[in-house]
């Protein structure tokens, strides 16, 4: 589950760089909690080609944080945030990463 969320969160950062069928069935998967066998239905295709776009999907959003690190970036903003004793600046700073 804490791994699903972690996809999840990648996903809203770096849904734009996938395609519309890519952003599709992962969302139906893990916001809509559609299985694999109704993503299927929905997309006349088979059980196992929603599992391997799904995976596919997985890959990408890890590839597009490691080269672009925004999620690993936004948790150190987030991180430093949490040790500033200023609430004014603690609050403008995860306000700035959406936090």
């Amino acid at each position: 589950m804490e791994n699903d969320f972690y996809y999840i969160e990648l996903f809203e950062i770096y849904k734009g760089l996938l395609t519309e069928n890519q952003r599709e069935t992962f969302y139906a998967h893990y916001f809509l909690d559609l299985s694999l066998a109704e993503i299927a239905e929905q997309q006349d295709s088979t059980r196992q080609s929603v599992y391997d776009a799904i995976k596919k999907v997985k890959a990408k959003l890890n590839e597009y944080e490691k080269l672009l690190k925004i999620k690993s970036t936004e948790t150190e903003i987030v991180s430093i945030a949490d040790g500033i004793s200023d609430e004014k600046v603690k609050k403008r700073l995860k306000s700035a990463v959406g936090k």
